[in-house]
This record gives structure tokens, sequence and C-alpha cells, in this order.
């Protein structure tokens, strides 16, 4: 009996053995076809993914330059609108300051021409 139960348990444990051989070969098959499709389909999503933050890098420096070209542009337009208006104050004052010096040439012409027909009207009635 005892040689009975030694044989069923040696080729339980051969039945087990073959089973578990056939069991890791095909698992390495299936471990070797989930790497070469990983490798046929995810390497070129790789490249393209590197590829698309190469650019995104280059899009980034462009904004980057852009913007400071954008900034030293309304820095330039800034002094532009103040030149601008000390240009217009002076001017401003210039005008001013020539249309009181006309006006008050008028008022002085206007006052001694007055004063020189009245002086010449006492001087004939005098006569």
């Amino acid at each position: 009996m005892n040689s009975i139960l030694l044989g069923v348990i040696a080729v339980s444990v051969l039945a087990i053995t073959v089973y578990l051989v056939l069991l890791l070969v095909e698992l390495k098959k299936s471990i070797v076809s989930l790497r070469i499709t990983t490798e046929s389909k995810l390497n070129p999503a790789l490249e393209e993914l590197q590829h698309v933050l190469r650019n995104m890098n280059d899009i980034s420096e462009n904004v980057s330059e852009v913007t400071s070209d954008v900034k030293a542009f309304s820095t330039s337009v800034g002094e532009l609108g103040k030149t601008i208006n000390t240009v217009n104050a002076l001017v401003g004052s210039a005008g001013a300051s020539g249309v009181v010096r006309a006006m008050s040439l008028r008022a002085g012409v206007t006052a001694a021409v007055k004063y020189f027909i009245m002086n010449f009207v006492k001087k004939g009635e005098g006569k």
C-alpha cells in the first residue's frame, strides 16, 4: 500500500511539475508578446511625446522673447507719451506766452494810439 501511495504521490508531483512547466512556458510567451506589443506601440508614442515636448519648449521660449519685446515696446510707447505730453506743455506755454505778448502789444499800441489821438485833438483845439 505504501508503494501505491508513493506512486500516486510521485505521479501527482510529476503532473503538477509538468503543469507548472507548461504554465511557465505559456507565461514566458505572454510576457514576450506583451514586451513586443509594448515596444511596437509605446516607443513611437514616447518618441512623439518627446517631439511634442521639444516643440512646447520652443514655443515657450518664443513666447518669452515676444513677451520681453512687448514689454520693451510698451515702455517705449509710455516714454513717447511722456515726451508728447512734455512737448504739448511746452507748446501750450509758449503759445500762451505768445498770446499774452500779442495781447499786451495790442493793448499797448491801442493805448498809445488813443493817447496820440487825444493829444493831437487837444493840440488842434488849442491852436
